[in-house]
This record gives C-alpha cells, sequence and structure tokens, in this order.
C-alpha cells in the first residue's frame, strides 16, 4: 500500500489534485494506495509527527503560515524519505526542491499529462523498491527488512554484520559483508566500500577523501583506496536517480 498526502490550502487546488490523482490510479488500478488531504502545513507535520509519514507528498508551495518547501524541510530533519512532488505558480524555489530532494517540480497551471508523467516516475520507483525485500535470520528470529530502508551495513564484532536502518534500529546478523551485498544490489543503490561496509547512495549526502556524510548528519569512515570508485558511483547515482 502507498501513502500519500496532498497538502495545500487553497481548497480548489486541493480538489483538482484529488481529481487528478483519482483518475490516474483508475487508469493504473496495479498501484494499491490510501489518500490523505491536509490544509495546511502544520497540520500534516503534525501527523507525521504523531502517526508516521507517507511515501509520497503533493505539496503546494506557497501556503499561508509556512511555504511548501520549508514543510518539506520539517520532514526532513523527522528523517522522513518520502517522494515530493512540487507544485508552485514560480521557478523560483526549484533550488530548494533540490535541496530537500524532491522528486518533481512542476509549474502551475501544469497539465494533466504533465501530472501524470511526474506519478509514473515517483510511483514506479516506489513500486520497485518495495519489491526488494530481504529476509534475514539473526538471534531473535526471522526479519524482513526493505532494502530501501537501510542506510549502511558494517562489520562489527565476531564477524557478524550490522544493519543501520532509517528508524534507528541495528540488525545483526551473522553472514559476511560479500554475502549481504549480494542480496542488497538487486536495487542499483548499493556500493561496497572496501571489504565491510555497504553503502546506500540514496541516503548519502556527500563524499569526502576519508568520510561520507550521510543525510542525518552522520559522518561515517572508510578507507580512502575506496574514493575514486565511491565518488563516480555517487556522481552517476545522482545523475540517474531522477528517471528510475
Amino acid at each position: 500500500m502507498i501513502k500519500i498526502a496532498i497538502c495545500d490550502d487553497e481548497l480548489h487546488e486541493c480538489e483538482r489534485v484529488h481529481d487528478f490523482l483519482n483518475a490516474y490510479l483508475r487508469e493504473n488500478p496495479r498501484y494499491e494506495t490510501t489518500i490523505v488531504t491536509f490544509s495546511a502545513p502544520l497540520e500534516l507535520l503534525s501527523h507525521v509527527a504523531e502517526r508516521g509519514g507517507f511515501d509520497l507528498y503533493i505539496l503546494d508551495v506557497y501556503m499561508a503560515g509556512m511555504l511548501g518547501t520549508k514543510a518539506a524541510r520539517e520532514l526532513r530533519k523527522l528523517d522522513d524519505k518520502g517522494e515530493i512532488i512540487f507544485l508552485t505558480s514560480s521557478r523560483d524555489h526549484a533550488l530548494d526542491a533540490f535541496e530537500v530532494d524532491a522528486s518533481q517540480y512542476l509549474i502551475k497551471p501544469y497539465t494533466e499529462s504533465a501530472f501524470y508523467s511526474a506519478l509514473d516516475k515517483v510511483l514506479r520507483r516506489l513500486k520497485v523498491e518495495r519489491r526488494h525485500i530481504i529476509t534475514l535470520k539473526t538471534s531473535g528470529g526471522i526479519v524482513r527488512l526493505y532494502s530501501r530502508n537501510i542506510i549502511f551495513t558494517e562489520t562489527g564484532r565476531n564477524n557478524y554484520q550490522v544493519i543501520h536502518t532509517i528508524q534507528g534500529e541495528k540488525v545483526e546478523v551473522r553472514m559476511t559483508a560479500s554475502e549481504l551485498f549480494e542480496m542488497l544490489a538487486q536495487t542499483k543503490n548499493f556500493v561496497r566500500c572496501g571489504v565491510s561496509i555497504n553503502l546506500n547512495l540514496k541516503y548519502v549526502r556527500q563524499v569526502k577523501k576519508k568520510e561520507i556524510i550521510l543525510d542525518f548528519g552522520e559522518h561515517l569512515a572508510y578507507p580512502y583506496r575506496s574514493y575514486p570508485m565511491l565518488k563516480e558511483k555517487f556522481l552517476q547515482y545522482q545523475m540517474s536517480s531522477g528517471d528510475e
């Protein structure tokens, strides 16, 4: 089930988005969705903080009290990694949209076909990512994880692999880093860093010669000799991720 949030403080615009979205979903019944609408950014943020986030946010930029781009930054502070489509009458906030890793930026008045094209790219990517689930045996039992929710893995004590997730969990499994990478490599997001780290490029903010800066502000050390390869992989991912 794909969870979608619409946020616009103008009722007629909110209804227009909802109508376009419903029409798209009627033509694409393969997507199972739930849709929740919000009339104010603070209402949306309060919902996310209390009940969890959405897979896709469709946000107007100009709203009373808070810009949609500001709301998006607040979502990212909550460690929310949902896809974002901005709707706006101005190109002035395109850089802000880039900084919060927005998927699409549509200028009003956008056409139905432009809206459908944006949804095609985002929902197709979400559907692909959701297919990649890995099943692992841990000391506590069997665990199933979406690979998209894994930030990185590293070799820990006694050669156990420690899996770090966006939920803040650390899952330990007894296997080699190479064996784990074979499972994660079903998606193109993952790359090896030396012999002990498997990294999800989706959550990388910056690659330096001796450390990786993650979206969450964490600094991750890695072998210097991996820098040329990692830099190249990161650039390739940044260039191709919008076309997935």
